[in-house]
């Protein structure tokens, strides 16, 4: 994916060229991507970015007049343009904001983007990401050198870097399928936090880490009505939309049966735009989203996912773009990609729309109103380990999970860990306080590599993530958003003819017209009693993109046990074998539903172990 890249070294190692290349070669997976690199092996500096040939096409880094201050950058600023700025590149204003007021000047910026600036005057370099750290950067910083990257791989091109592993990171990961905060699976080897200034003095070799904004920010309006809310929810949204859509690039949407694809979809206006949705043929994300394209008039693709082929094809690709981060069974959507790049240059992205907009996974009482923040951590971890994705492993899997010399190093991280990341969200309101948590660990560390991995073909665009929608959304009383109501009404105002087509996740038509809505869900309940108690006439659809369950027990199963059973996992001593072959034996016999959440994780850290720590 498109990001920048660099070493800096206070000791000035002769080596900073080698890494440098051999950074940018790790990470160019296609031949599309562009790779530019600036070394200053004198000051002990180097800087590079790299992109798929969309966004940022003019020449990096760019320079100030007199040669001592350059920025590297990927992504887009989405700042009004000045009578000084007209006719600049992104990477120009942003440099001459730089210039005109110093670190400050991340904080003027609005956009989706990642930069790195090298001052020569200052001995310093920067990097600063936006509000949401749509670009991840990781860095590593010990004995005097800072390394960074887009990928985890970069930064491990570094042969003096350890590869430790994070015992805890482990302990997160096969309890929450993803990690918390900016952990990754190596000690010292760290994630941006969203919205943050990098600083890295050569002179001193000190590193620090700042923020710039944060969620404590947003202002409470409890005095605006609910009417008043949907008015301005539904404006700031279709301004985000065309904003994002109205210029020279090919659009496309990702398209679900959902309501944030189809909100995006209903309010572009600019035309054509293409359509790509993926899944087997009887989902009902395939049979809603047809609906949903035929209603708006779009350019529709839809690509099958109904046998286990491309999990094989595509698994390494996968690995190598979201690094372990990410099971094995989310990668539904890579083998369109290149197909989708013929159609579009971005994506507007509809993801985790539903979270701000109002979501039950995080608008849950026992959140919102949890009466402390024991009852919330425990709340929390229990969504989080059963109802977010697939159920995980429990306590009891988790003891008989390890060897049980490892398990003496790893016994209780998962839930400790928690507890700490949780500590600074407690100091935010109590109604928002959760979903802030769940957007900078469950969407940014785990859905978002869904992004990651679309990003290797098309750039992508968030018109749900821009600031102002942001900010006005979580400044209104919490109970606007619950049960989808400040959803629906929004949708019902704005796009009223795709209110019509029901949302994949309950069937139901998403409009505030109770007599139709009601309607429409005692029909719903009539024909499924009509299936189950009399005779299953009526046609009745999954709501998996693809069945990874049954995949395992029969096209995937020999791949699935050179995983498991294969001698590099069990001479590591970290699984027990035993537990392996339990597990295996369970999720074969199908006795047992969603045995795969306990699973895929064991597969996909054993494939990250192989691909970048042996």
């Amino acid at each position: 994916m498109s990001g920048v890249f660099g070493a800096a070294d206070s000791r000035s190692r002769s080596d900073l060229e080698r890494l440098m290349k051999a950074m940018g070669e790790a990470m160019a997976h296609r031949d599309w991507y562009v790779v530019e690199t600036h070394t200053d092996a004198r000051h002990g500096l180097g800087l590079g970015r790299i992109g798929i040939g969309i966004f940022n096409k003019a020449s990096q880094p760019v320079w100030n007049e007199d040669h001592t201050v350059a920025l590297v950058m990927a992504g887009e600023l989405y700042n009004p343009k000045t009578p000084d700025s007209s006719g600049k590149s992104d990477e120009q204003v942003a440099l001459d904001l730089y210039e005109e007021i110093g670190e400050g000047f991340v904080s003027r910026l609005n956009g989706a983007f990642i930069m790195a600036i090298w001052d020569k005057r200052r001995n310093q370099l920067l990097s600063a990401n936006d509000r949401f750290g749509l670009y991840p950067l990781y860095y590593t910083c010990r004995d005097g050198r800072l390394v960074f990257a887009p990928e985890m791989k970069g930064c491990l091109c570094d042969e003096t870097f350890p590869r430790e592993l994070d015992l805890t990171a482990l302990a997160q990961y096969m309890r929450l399928q993803h990690l918390l905060g900016e952990r990754t699976f190596f000690e010292d080897l760290r994630l941006l936090p969203p919205a943050s200034v990098l600083t890295f003095d050569l002179s001193t070799a000190e590193c620090s880490v700042k923020a710039y904004w944060t969620f404590g920010d947003i202002p409470y309006r409890p005095e605006v009505t609910f009417e008043e809310a949907v008015e301005e929810t539904g404006r700031l949204l279709r301004r985000a939309v065309q904003r994002l859509s109205s210029d020279s690039y090919r659009r496309g949407v990702f398209l679900s049966g959902g309501l944030d694809s189809r909100t995006i979809l209903g309010m572009i206006e600019r035309r054509p735009v293409a359509s790509v949705t993926y899944g087997e043929a009887n989902c009902r994300d395939v049979h809603y989203a047809r609906r949903i394209a035929r209603a708006v008039g779009s350019d529709h693709h839809w690509f099958d996912l109904s046998d286990a082929a491309w999990v094989r094809e595509y698994a390494g690709f996968h690995l190598d773009l979201t690094e372990g981060f990410h099971s094995w069974i989310h990668a539904h959507g890579i083998s369109m990609l290149p197909q989708a790049r013929e159609l579009m240059d971005v994506n507007l992205t509809g993801w985790d729309g539903g979270t701000l907009m109002g979501d039950a996974d995080t608008l849950d009482p026992l959140l919102t109103e949890a009466v402390d923040n024991i009852a919330l951590v425990t709340r929390l971890f229990d969504l989080l380990t059963h109802d977010y994705t697939w159920p995980s492993i429990n306590e009891a899997e988790e003891r008989l999970l390890y060897t049980d010399s490892f398990f003496k190093r790893i016994e209780g991280r998962a839930l400790e860990s928690l507890c700490d990341d949780l500590k600074t969200y407690c100091n935010y309101r109590p109604d928002v306080r959760s979903a802030y948590f769940y957007i900078n660990n469950h969407c940014r560390r785990f859905t978002f590599n869904m992004v990651t991995f679309a990003r290797s073909h098309v750039e992508v665009r968030f018109p749900f993530f821009d600031y102002h929608l942001f900010c006005f959304l979580h400044s209104l009383p919490v109970l606007y958003r619950s049960a989808k109501l400040l959803y629906r009404a929004v949708l019902q105002q704005q796009i009223p003819h795709l209110v019509l087509i029901p949302y994949d996740h309950d069937e139901l038509l998403p409009t505030t017209r109770s007599l139709i809505r009601g309607a429409h869900s005692l029909a719903r309940d009539l024909t499924r009693r009509f299936n189950r108690h009399l005779w299953p006439v009526f046609r009745e659809r999954s709501t998996l993109y693809v069945d990874y369950e049954n995949h395992l027990r029969a096209d995937l199963k020999k791949w699935g046990e050179s995983i498991l059973f294969g001698r590099r996992t069990l001479d590591r001593g970290i699984f027990d074998p035993t537990f392996l072959r339990s597990i295996w034996a369970r999720h074969q016999s199908g006795q047992e539903p969603h045995t795969i959440g306990k699973i895929a994780p064991i597969m996909t850290y054993e494939m990250m172990l192989r691909r970048l720590h042996d």
